[in-house]
């Protein structure tokens, strides 16, 4: 069906993973032309029985959008890219798209973290590049099946070039399903999102621990509350405030970790954390378990970066970023990190805690 305000648009989906598979999913089912971009296995399970979308009220959503392997394989240029793919491979996704000489596409940069859409706007122009969250939970549950974890939640887009208007885009988003709001400040926009990416991310990966058991316990809540308030830190440094992303309250929770009492915060936070995340394991856990590669610079790893450019000191988060790529190549042993906050604590230079049954 064609989109009022909108004509349909050629859409490139980079990388046809979770989040490349929910919004090709749902922008093909309401009018788009939906090309996705993924590795074989998905691609030919796209091609012989469409792409799935689970919902978790049940209802299942099938289309047949067009799936090739090779960006070469698209002979003619598209209107708009989504760059879904990891963060560490946004270089390639780059190198790619200037082989291929594109020089109109709009690109909207859905990765975790807080430096793709710079490094898209320092490749192709601010003017063609616009920031996007995603605050809905999506897995991959097999190549071509998608599930979406929670309904709550939606889309938040901010212009690169603040001449770029984008609300015929929102609207589009918002019949399409997405309950989308748009930003006037792409940074601030990202390191919100990034607060909540970073919640119970890393010292699950390393504990092996669930959400829950990660902020209920005041060893790790500890730690939790550190990075974050290094997280804040660095966005004052950085003359950035935390904004509301839909479905969060984001600065109420910035004003509650860096103030709110732990007895309080604990089990709220536990229970929110693990109902905000419905099934899925987040994501640097997952990975680890998987023993793919893990995306570290989109999380710890850009606090450090971009602490260490402006001078605030991010003790927390470089032990953790530390200990997550020691875990995945090998110089560091799970079983000395598996379920204890202790080591944790004194590795990330904390107090000790006594914890009490």
């Amino acid at each position: 069906m064609p989109l009022e305000g909108m004509s349909p648009q050629r859409i490139l989906i980079f990388g046809a993973g979770a989040v490349g598979g929910y919004l090709g999913a749902m922008l093909h089912a309401f009018g788009h032309e939906v090309i996705l971009l993924g590795r074989p296995p998905i691609v030919e399970a796209i091609r012989r029985g469409g792409l799935t979308l689970q919902r978790p009220d049940g209802l299942t959503l099938t289309v047949r959008p067009h799936a090739v392997s090779e960006l070469e394989a698209i002979d003619k240029e598209v209107d708009v890219i989504f760059l879904t793919v990891k963060a560490y491979d946004t270089e390639a996704a780059i190198a790619a798209l200037r082989r291929k000489g594109w020089g109109r596409a709009l690109l909207f940069c859905w990765q975790n973290g807080v430096d793709g859409e710079i490094q898209l706007a320092e490749a192709f122009g601010a003017e063609r590049v616009v920031a996007g969250t995603l605050t809905q939970p999506v897995s991959v549950i097999a190549p071509g099946i998608v599930r979406l974890e929670r309904l709550r939640g939606g889309i938040g887009l901010a212009p690169m070039d603040r001449h770029l208007d984008l609300r015929q885009w929102a609207m589009a988003l918002r019949m399409a399903g997405f309950a989308t709001r748009l930003y006037a400040d792409p940074m601030a926009m990202k390191w919100s999102k990034l607060l909540l990416n970073l919640i119970a991310n890393a010292t699950c990966a390393i504990l092996d621990w669930s959400t829950k058991q990660a902020l209920r316990d005041p060893r790790a809540f500890a730690i939790e509350r550190a990075a974050f308030r290094e997280a804040l830190s660095v966005m004052g440094a950085l003359s950035l405030r935390p904004v509301s992303l839909p479905g969060y309250p984001v600065p109420l929770l910035a004003w509650a970790m860096s103030r709110g009492p732990d007895a309080l915060l604990r089990p709220v936070l536990s229970a929110v954390g693990a109902r905000g995340r419905g099934g899925k394991l987040p994501a640097l856990h997952m990975d680890l378990r998987r023993g793919t590669r893990l995306e570290v610079e989109a999380y710890t790893g850009a606090v450090v970066r971009h602490g260490t450019c402006i001078g605030v000191p991010t003790p927390v988060h470089r032990a953790l970023t530390e200990i997550l790529t020691g875990l995945a190549d090998g110089r560091e042993r799970p079983e000395a990190w598996r379920g204890n906050p202790a080591a944790l604590l004194e590795r990330a230079g904390l107090a000790p805690i006594r914890c009490h049954p």
